[in-house]
């Protein structure tokens, strides 16, 4: 069979007849040696995993599709750039944000292309409209966000001389340089017994601040992400997580928790570092499958679809951000607007939107507040009741914005 990495470097090829039994034995030595390699106060890896960089090793996407591969004995013959592409590749945005492109053969017999932006924690996503033809690489991509998504668009040439994809990323409506070269980002450290949400209250001298925390363990270390929403933030990445003992600290861009672990393992008491300024805090483990504490907010009340339609339009802040309100499956949507995405050759490729709709529920005939968020929107009303703009409310302060025509 021939081999779906030929003329790549990072990755292996497989004999013209290989043996699925000797594959298993490969991966069960690759486990000895993964695990000979892992501190014991760390998760020790599993067979599937040992399997899964084996898979990939070989060109293939997972250890499924090897097996069916090696199983059906057949290949379909791929052009000489399309050879060259299979493979690892990383990059990372402005020096300080991680991504990895997965490019494999696709069940089509083409190719199948997966991103990984590393510092986020999202892997393994899948892009759309892959198309590689006279030297350049394009895709698109739903990459995922806290709440939704958002559409990206890739594309690059093939610089033979230098091994790397020269391309531009695009979304949010900017167009940022991003270039792959072959390679793999090592996992993140793996540590137990931390998974789950843990919530907490915090005491300053500006008052409640609520945060949340989410640890996640798998074959990719572990990750955990904070939302604050008092602050407006949600999913925030940890830049780096360690544990020792009882100890946990957890490091994001531009605070840093300390703390210990109880007896029971379900809370972490320690201190939240910010500036200069520190304050005791302590997290408790959320139990599995219940629901994240709400912000003290207004009842909500039904209005009907008409009297929703009234406020649908377009908003623009002093800042220059236009937000546009529209109405959808009986609620009211809100979203700042982008623009179109032009690639290289100069012809527009997609719409974007620079902010995910967020849903807002009626506290009042004219007063709405945030789902996700612990702030408030109220329409402003003219002279003759039209309305001619809105006021946003949040951690004491107030943007407004006007109606546009």
């Amino acid at each position: 069979m021939p081999n779906p990495n030929t003329g790549t470097v990072a990755a292996r090829t497989l004999p013209a007849k290989p043996n699925l039994e000797h594959l298993k034995n490969e991966a069960k030595q690759r486990l000895d040696l993964l695990r000979a390699a892992q501190p014991v106060a760390k998760l020790a890896p599993k067979l599937a995993e040992a399997q899964h960089q084996l898979a990939r090793e070989y060109g293939f996407a997972n250890w499924r599709e090897l097996k069916a591969a090696v199983e059906a004995g057949s290949e379909v013959q791929l052009s000489p750039l399309a050879r060259t592409a299979l493979g690892d590749w990383i990059g990372d945005f402005a020096g300080d944000s991680r991504v990895a492109m997965h490019v494999r053969r696709g069940e089509d017999g083409g190719l199948a292309v997966a991103m990984d932006t590393i510092d986020f924690g999202f892997f393994d996503m899948p892009a759309d409209d892959v198309v590689l033809a006279d030297g350049r690489l394009s895709f698109t991509l739903m990459a995922p966000l806290v709440t939704g998504s958002q559409q990206t668009f890739y594309e690059a040439r093939w610089d033979a001389e230098r091994d790397r994809w020269i391309g531009e990323w695009t979304a949010h409506g900017m167009t940022v340089s991003l270039d792959f070269v072959r390679g793999e980002h090592p996992p993140a450290p793996r540590f137990e017994g931390l998974d789950g949400f843990w919530d907490a209250r915090l005491e300053t001298k500006n008052g409640l601040i609520r945060l949340s925390i989410r640890f996640k363990t798998d074959r990719h270390g572990t990750y955990a992400w904070m939302d604050s929403p008092d602050r407006n933030l949600l999913g925030r990445p940890a830049a780096s997580i360690n544990r020792e003992g009882r100890k946990v600290t957890v490091v994001m861009k531009t605070v840093r928790i300390e703390g210990e672990l109880s007896d029971d393992g379900q809370r972490i008491e320690g201190r939240l570092t910010k500036g200069g300024a520190v304050n005791p805090v302590t997290f408790f483990h959320r139990p599995p499958g219940a629901a994240a504490p709400l912000p003290q907010r207004a009842p909500a009340i039904e209005l009907s679809p008409e009297a929703l339609a009234r406020f649908a339009g377009r908003y623009e802040f002093q800042t220059g951000v236009v937000m546009s309100v529209t109405v959808g499956d009986g609620r009211l949507w809100l979203r700042a607007l982008g623009g179109e995405v032009t690639g290289s050759d100069g012809n527009r490729r997609v719409q974007l939107a620079s902010q995910l709709r967020q849903d807002l529920l009626p506290s009042s005939a004219t007063k709405f507040f945030f789902r996700q968020y612990d702030a408030t929107l109220e329409f402003e009303l003219g002279p003759n009741g039209e309305i001619t703009g809105l006021v946003q409310r949040q951690t004491g302060l107030e943007t407004r914005a006007k109606r546009l025509a």
